[in-house]
């Protein structure tokens, strides 16, 4: 099409492509308009429950510092059901779960652990809760549900997930594949790390072991 239209035949041209794709020309921009309008409406929602799941978060800690723990356990439940998708329900999730551990309740622990895993957009968070998980289910005395559960991938936990490996297969009676995940811990932890003596301990009580 010319860029005047200055012709009869390029005016021509103009009404007839209009009258034959006005409708979806019409229709594109009221989609468009509509689109814009319902992400801003989505934004001012999801802010909205953000802010909710915050607040809740700091009835949350206030309830635990009162002892008041069935408040805090009606909170926790709320956050898991209504707002899954917020990082508070997650955190909420841990912290029911590290006084469920100190308490011994380590099935209703291990739930919300799992609970963290399975719904969390989290990375962070989500290694978090697998290595806690693996560690409840070593301590009910289930070595192959921890390995199962701590997994394959840990990120930039991976020094603790194999110190974490090698204590399971020490549980398991593998000296030697403890060793070797001990092995891969310290060659992973970064400078300072506050597990590296403890990992040498370890490997010092397995320096009979041959790796290979």
């Amino acid at each position: 099409m010319a860029t005047h239209l200055d012709d009869e035949e390029d005016l021509e041209k103009l009404k007839t492509w209009w009258k034959d794709n006005w409708v979806g020309l019409v229709a594109g921009l009221v989609i468009g308009f509509g689109a814009i309008g319902g992400w801003e409406g989505y934004k001012h929602w999801r802010d909205g429950r953000a802010e909710a799941a915050s607040q809740m978060f700091e009835e949350l800690k206030k309830n635990l510092e009162a002892s008041k723990t069935e408040d805090a356990d009606k909170i926790v439940a709320t956050l898991k059901a209504d707002f899954s998708h917020t990082p508070y329900a997650a955190a909420a999730a841990l912290t029911a779960a590290q006084r469920e551990v100190q308490a011994a309740k380590y099935d209703e622990a291990s739930a919300n652990l799992a609970w963290v895993v399975e719904h969390s957009s989290d990375d962070g968070l989500v290694q978090v809760a697998r290595l806690r998980h693996a560690r409840v289910l070593l301590a009910q005395g289930k070595p192959d549900d921890a390995m199962k559960a701590l997994g394959d991938e840990a990120g930039s936990f991976s020094s603790l997930a194999e110190e974490l490996r090698g204590d399971i297969q020490l549980a398991k009676g593998d000296r030697k594949a403890a060793r070797s995940a001990y092995e891969k811990a310290l060659a992973a932890a970064e400078s300072g790390a506050t597990n590296k003596t403890l990992l040498q301990q370890k490997l010092d009580d397995l320096a009979e072991v041959n790796p290979s």
